[in-house]
């Protein structure tokens, strides 16, 4: 079996799923904010899956400027090709930070989005990210701590189990914790931290927590827990979503830093 999560061709449905619901587009809003970014700027997309952070950055770089996805899943390239054709200012490239197929100083800015969580070098991302921003670039690492997670079950044990096998999709669940240092180490400055607070109170199948309830089933069964325990558990969150006794509620961070000079 393997441990990461594969972003094959549903998984790259599942984030297009995921990506319309409203925590998601409220969060790229947010991360558009906290980039600050102005009209000419190159820009780069770390893991930019199916397009959607790409597609809003276009229209505020402008057409002087341009924005650059990058991503190791072929599904997600098409998937973001098709949404952003016609747009003469993006553009795509298969890849992944271990080796940023770009020269150095290159970009004003580099945001990557529930990447870093992935990886098992994230000092040598960060360097990359480093080496092909221009002096002063900007960085934007936004993650999730999934030991900050609450999801209301009337299963606690069933939820720590289903949840304890879902970490293994990812390199580093606490990632948060640690990424400040690390993009110091990198050489970046002014590092800054922002939370953004996803809480839903109502199940909804498109919700944040409604994907997510997918992405779970799938990997957690793909590590040996049965159907049957998996269906347990995703039928006990939506019923309690249907007795309107639902809570989700996760922590996600963006940290932000400036390439000295």
């Amino acid at each position: 079996m393997e441990d990461n999560l594969e972003f094959d061709d549903e998984t790259s449905r599942l984030v297009e799923e995921f990506n319309s619901s409203q925590g998601a587009i409220e969060r790229r809003r947010k991360i558009i904010a906290a980039l600050a970014l102005q009209a000419g700027e190159a820009i780069l997309d770390v893991g930019s899956g199916p397009g959607n952070q790409i597609f809003e950055m276009s229209s505020v770089v402008g057409p002087a400027g341009r924005v650059q996805g990058l991503d190791p899943a072929e599904s997600a390239i098409a998937i973001a090709s098709r949404r952003c054709s016609g747009l003469s200012n993006v553009h795509f490239e298969l890849g992944d930070v271990a080796q940023l197929p770009f020269e150095d100083g290159t970009f004003d800015a580099v945001m990557s989005s529930q990447v870093f969580e992935y990886l098992e070098n994230v000092g040598g991302g960060l360097q990359e990210i480093y080496r092909v921003l221009r002096p002063g670039g900007r960085v934007l690492i936004h993650d999730t701590d999934w030991g900050a997670l609450l999801w209301r079950s009337s299963d606690a044990q069933r939820m720590a189990r289903v949840m304890g096998v879902f970490d293994g999709h990812l390199a580093d669940p606490y990632l948060p914790q640690i990424l400040a240092p690390k993009l110091r180490d990198a050489g970046f400055s002014d590092i800054k931290v922002e939370p953004i607070v996803q809480v839903e109170t109502k199940f909804d199948p498109g919700s944040v927590s409604g994907v997510l309830m997918k992405f779970v089933v799938g990997y957690v069964e793909s590590q040996g827990v049965s159907a049957s325990e998996a269906s347990a558990w995703k039928e006990d969150l939506e019923n309690l979503g249907a007795t309107r006794d639902y809570f989700f509620s996760s922590n996600e961070y963006m940290f932000t830093g400036r390439k000295p000079g």
